[in-house]
Order: C-alpha cells, then structure tokens, then sequence
C-alpha cells in the first residue's frame, strides 16, 4: 500500500499544495481551520488518524484489520525510482483517490489503462482514468527532478473560443486577445480560434469552453457558455451549458472581469452543493462534481445572498463524476467559486 497525506478529505489523496491558497476572494476558515502535513501526539495520549492508501499489488485482497503492516520505505518496496516520485508527486500535488489508485496500477503492475476504463468499478471512472493517464505521461517525461512539474499537468487543459453576435463581435477579439494565458477555474486559458472549422486539437483531460457574447447595455454583458470535454482519440463531446451575466457593458469589459463571471458561472452549473444534514451550528454540504477534473479548492457562499461570507474548504479532491461531504458552520451555502489543478 502507498500512503497518502493524513489530513486528506474523504476520497481524496495528497496534500495539494500546488494548489493557490489565494482565490481571488475574500474568504473566512472552514471548520478545521489549520491544515499541516504533520500529526501532533502529546505525552501520553493516543491520536488516530485516518490516512488514506492505494494499493500498489493489482489483483491481491483487500487487506483487513486482521492484516499485518509493516512500514518501510519505498525504496526498499520497489527498485523502480518511478514508484517513489508517483507516490510523492501525487501526495504533494493532490488529486482524487481514484485517479492516485489507477496511477500507481500503472507505474507498479503495468495495468492498462483501457483495462482499467473497461471495469467500470466503483474504485476508478473513465474520467480518473483520463487523468491518471495524462499523470503517468507527465511522470515519464519529467526527466530526474524529484516530482512531476505540475505546469505539465495544467498546460492545455482549459481552452476558450469567443464570439459575440453583431457588433459585439469585435469586442469578443478584443477580449480573446488579452485573455490567453490568463486563469480560468485555477487553470491557465489557451484562447482558440472560435471561426475555425475544425476543432481544437487538445490530449484528453481537457475543457473546451465556448462563449458567446448575446447582448450588451450600458449596465451589463450578457452572453452564453456551452462546455465540451475531449475525450480519447482526439474527439470533443459535449458536457452542458449555462448562462451568465457580467455587471459592465461590453465595450469597457475586460478578460480578468469576464472570466471571473465565468468562473462562477461554470461553477455553480457543473458542481453542485446542497444540504445533507444539519448539526448544531454546522450543516454538511454534500458536493458533487461533473467536471472532468478533480476539485483541489471549492469556495462555497455561506448562504443566498452576496453579503454572505465566503468559506474556503481547501483540499477536498472530489474527483470527477464523485461527491464528498463537507461542513461549514453556517445553516446552508451555495457554490462561488472552484478551483482545479489539472489532476
């Protein structure tokens, strides 16, 4: 078994502290305010911990409490300096634990990842498996660095074409131009050619997000966003749509300003978050993900309205197409912002 970080979240794996701590929002501290990598034991007391593990032996039990461990270095588990940088990449950069299980299956047993795909067991999905391929790739090409350069994994990974009906057409350029290389969901825009005919090319992870700007005031920009995931073998399917609505006519907009309205707008159309039971002076959200890639941060509102304060729940490695349980000591919230770290 290879182990995680011991303050993981449910179903998540490492510590993601490649992930910014700055989101741009002002937020307050969720319920377990410190987050540390170490566990403190005082004298004469006894802590448990739950540390999460993947297994590094495809096809052998499940261990049970029966079980014996023995722990060891993993230098001295395998002679393959693969495993140790997979095993400490994937605990410092953070992700789900499916994709941190289909990774290591690869890097210690050499299971395919198409065999992986083809089980559709409740342990991996089709798109962890997506991700844990785009990891193992990232880790072979990393040369003798220490860890997998996470730039790797958020290069390419969200990309934007932008188009605006009638006159706005020209500001639509205007914002393309200046918002390459800009952040979107926490990971770097790629702008696009929206009139070309063919579709982008992108390796699968990826986000292709098609904005259309509709309508334009003096007080606002209005305009809609439709979503497409690429998936293996080059192909584009689409995910969903949604709508937004930006504060500021289109003619004095600019990229950071629209893409923060994206931000919030794809965040609240694609996780979603409601109660799952209430405590005294807490409620547990429960949190679902139907984008591609695992949610490193989620900023939830504490409550409907926009003088609410924000909560930061950092750390939750809610993988695609899962869910996690999270508490916030407010009666309800509501979904502002999601941060991604492509894996």
């Amino acid at each position: 078994m290879g182990l995680g970080t011991p303050t993981n979240e449910q179903g998540a794996f490492g510590a993601f502290r490649s992930a910014s701590s700055d989101t741009g929002f002002r937020s307050i501290p969720p319920v377990d305010e410190a987050r540390s990598s170490g566990v403190t034991v005082p004298v004469g007391q006894t802590v448990e911990v739950a540390i999460p593990a993947v297994c590094l032996n495809f096809g052998l039990p499940t261990p049970s409490p029966r079980d014996k461990f023995e722990l060891m270095d993993v230098d001295d588990y395998s002679q393959d300096p693969r495993v140790r940088k997979a095993l400490r990449s994937l605990a410092t950069l953070g992700t789900s634990h499916g994709v941190a299980q289909a990774a290591m299956w690869r890097v210690c047993n050499d299971v395919p990842f198409e065999f992986m795909a083809a089980q559709k067991s409740k342990v991996v999905n089709v798109h962890e498996v997506a991700l844990a391929a785009r990891f193992v790739a990232a880790l072979d090409t990393s040369g003798a660095s220490e860890l997998v350069d996470p730039a790797y994994l958020t290069e390419s990974r969200v990309l934007i074409a932008l188009e605006g009906e009638g006159p706005l057409a020209g500001e639509a350029r205007r914002l393309g131009d200046a918002m390459d290389g800009l952040r979107l969901l926490g990971l770097p825009v790629r702008v696009v050619d929206s009139r070309a005919n063919e579709a982008p090319q992108a390796a699968a992870p990826a986000l292709l997000v098609k904005v259309l700007l509709t309508a334009s005031t003096a007080g606002e920009t209005r305009g809609r966003v439709f979503l497409d995931r690429a998936v293996v073998g080059g192909d584009w399917v689409p995910l969903g749509k949604t709508t937004f609505t930006e504060g500021s006519a289109a003619n004095v907009l600019d990229a950071t300003t629209l893409l923060k309205s994206l931000d919030h707008a794809i965040a609240t159309a694609f996780v979603t978050v409601k109660p799952a039971r209430h405590g005294e002076g807490s409620t547990t959200l429960k949190i679902d993900n139907h984008l591609p890639f695992t949610l490193a941060n989620v900023v939830v509102k504490a409550g409907g309205s926009s003088g609410h304060p924000k909560v930061d729940l950092k750390g939750l490695g809610v993988g695609p197409a899962r869910s996690v349980l999270a508490p916030i000591q407010a009666p309800g919230g509501s979904v502002d912002h999601v941060e991604l770290n492509g894996l």
